[in-house]
């Protein structure tokens, strides 16, 4: 006994109608609407991704290097910690200079913020966007750290 089932067989007409047909087209060999309006929102996603996803990737690794060095407030001075903070920087190509990396100590807590702007120019130049960021932290200086 041979197990038979008429999905898993071509029609008469050469036709492959069956659980592994390719749906990109129809019968004719035309591709529908679904599938291009598909193929257009995938692109358009990707598109999207590439632009924004390195300058919100920079922001996340200032954002941790702040945080790192407010983790650590009595151990470097304010030059120090800018000097780290700009080589993060540097090496993710973030538009700030050092003076907007501001640092306010107190006898109890640390704070470090940075602010900068990154331009996004979407589908060449027709559309403009400015992306604003500005990590910080504010941590309390604990007493092994004095």
């Amino acid at each position: 006994m041979t197990d038979f089932h008429p999905a898993m067989h071509p029609r008469h007409d050469g036709d492959f109608d069956g659980p592994y047909d390719v749906a990109i087209g129809n019968r004719s060999g035309r591709m529908t609407f679904g599938t291009v309006l598909f193929l257009c929102l995938a692109a358009a996603a990707v598109y999207l991704t590439l632009v924004y996803a390195p300058p919100w990737m920079a922001y996340r690794a200032m954002q941790e290097v702040i945080e790192e060095e407010g983790g650590e407030p009595g151990v470097a001075s304010d030059d120090e910690i800018s000097g780290r903070i700009m080589a993060t920087a540097k090496e993710w190509e973030v538009p700030i200079t050092k003076e907007q990396i501001v640092i306010n100590r107190t006898d109890s807590r640390i704070s470090i913020s940075a602010q900068w702007d990154v331009p996004i120019a979407l589908f060449g130049g027709r559309f403009r966007q400015v992306l604003h960021f500005a990590p910080s932290t504010d941590s309390p200086v604990t007493p092994a750290n004095r």
